[in-house]
């Protein structure tokens, strides 16, 4: 459980800077995520502009391949931003990156379409997403980096933390209004959504430049940059794997929510685009309201048991909707596991900040990016092609197979990670069992950090384990 903040830090507000670096890093992060989702919720109206119309076989495929494509070059996309984001700074990677999101956003609406140039317009637009996967890849880890080292104390991290996912929600929704509403005027209204991304994108990148780096980072540059110690290189080992594995339920159930279940709501309920695209901006709605819901509750309770209330909830929600679903296949059963799937394990807020500050300075861009992007790659790429087998086969049951095998995931990574507070704690239990001792006190750790020659670090390891 983390330490129970006393009442002065709890009343503690922030600094006049520290708002005007949350406010800047929070407007660009919605008009990031509005770029990158413009394409993700318009996917059914924009992709057969540049697809080809022949074999609707290869016409899924290469639709599958156009979606998952930004998502697809994110590890790559990883090792560059961490190792940016781990020597030059935080403030680095947010400028460049809405940068690239801009000028990919001016370049989609003039692309020709497929009737004039054939698949170089496929072509075209694939490598526009990969370069929108290349720039989101750093913004959206860089941004929850930062506003977890530009607010020095609990609780109200947990509230500023949780603002990043609910810009980025905002940033969704907006996209899907301003979608709805150009398509109304025009079939061709999307361009101008575009348009707009585009401009707004480069206004975020000239105010994202006034930004000062954060004192967590500064203060590592200017220390020594002492190695990690054994024991903090075996727990960033084991919650870079966690990490990975709490990353993978949310590609499935984005996809599942947004892309399958707007299909079915397109295709067996006959409802027109515009109105599921205000169904999709309900469900952002909600999504948000519940994300400020556990950020409060996170003032209270310990984030981690948040999270596992959530994927034990959600392992037994999802059954009874989809049982539901199958019989009665209608507008609110959709909507009902819509919302099921993305409110469940879609996240792993508000517990963020606390899995930031578990990896070190020296690698903790890299290596939360990095987990991240592994992850959100793999699933992104597979889900769509999953999806559609599985749903061939075996029918909803298939898609509710993928929901609850990473789902259980999800649940087996939340044990494993182990939090920087319970750090000490974890480790003192696993030398305990290896000398057969039912208790290990603080001396006996200590003698035995001094024994793995770990003398460079007693003293933070001594403050670390009083702690």
């Amino acid at each position: 459980m983390l330490k129970t903040p006393s009442v002065e830090a709890a009343q503690k507000s922030l600094g006049s800077e520290e708002k005007k670096a949350l406010g800047i890093v929070l407007t660009g992060n919605f008009l990031e995520y509005f770029d990158l989702m413009l394409f993700s919720h318009l996917a059914f109206v924009v992709s057969p502009y540049f697809m080809p119309k022949t074999d609707p076989l290869v016409v899924n495929i290469l639709s599958i391949f156009a979606f998952s494509s930004s998502f697809v070059i994110r590890p790559f996309a990883a090792y560059f931003w961490g190792y940016v984001g781990d020597n030059f700074g935080r403030v680095v990677v947010l400028s460049y990156t809405t940068l690239i999101m801009a000028v990919t956003c001016f370049l989609i609406p003039n692309i020709p379409p497929y009737a004039e140039w054939g698949i170089y317009s496929t072509f075209l637009i694939i490598g526009c997403r990969i370069l929108q996967g290349f720039s989101s890849a750093g913004e959206a880890k860089g941004a929850e980096i930062f506003v977890a080292e530009i607010v020095p104390h609990y609780p109200k991290i947990f509230l500023a933390s949780v603002m990043v996912p609910i810009t980025c929600d905002l940033g969704g929704m907006f996209a899907t209004l301003l979608g709805s509403l150009c398509l109304a005027f025009s079939p061709e209204g999307w361009k101008v959504c575009f348009y707009i991304g585009a401009a707004i994108a480069f206004c975020s990148s000239i105010s994202r430049k006034k930004l000062r780096e954060t004192k967590d980072f500064l203060n590592y540059a200017k220390s020594k940059k002492l190695p990690p110690t054994r024991i903090q290189r075996f727990f960033e080992k084991r919650n870079f794997l966690a990490l990975i594995g709490l990353n993978m339920i949310c590609p499935t159930a984005f996809y599942f929510a947004y892309s399958f279940c707007s299909d079915l709501l397109k295709n067996d309920i006959g409802l027109s685009i515009q109105t599921i695209l205000l169904n999709n901006s309900l469900l952002i709605a909600i999504e948000i309201i519940f994300l400020f819901i556990c950020a409060r509750l996170a003032y209270l309770f310990d984030p981690f048991k948040i999270l596992k209330v959530r994927t034990f909830a959600s392992l037994i929600l999802l059954p009874v909707i989809f049982i539901i679903l199958f019989f009665y296949k209608t507008h609110l059963t959709i909507f009902l596991a819509q919302l099921i799937a993305l409110l469940s394990t879609a996240s792993f807020d508000p517990a963020t900040p606390v899995i930031i500050r578990s990896f070190t300075m020296r690698s903790r861009f890299s290596k939360y990016s990095k987990a991240w992007a592994f992850a959100k790659a793999l699933m992104y790429f597979t889900t769509g092609f999953l999806t559609f087998y599985f749903y061939t086969w075996f029918d909803i049951w298939g898609i509710l197979a993928l929901l609850m095998f990473f789902s259980v995931i999800f649940c087996l990574s939340l044990y494993a990670f182990v939090p920087q507070h319970k750090m000490a704690e974890t480790f003192s239990n696993i030398i305990a069992k290896r000398n057969k001792n039912t208790l290990i006190t603080s001396k006996t750790l200590e003698r035995y950090i001094l024994a793995e020659n770990l003398t460079s670090h007693r003293t933070y390891l001594k403050k670390w384990i009083e702690s």
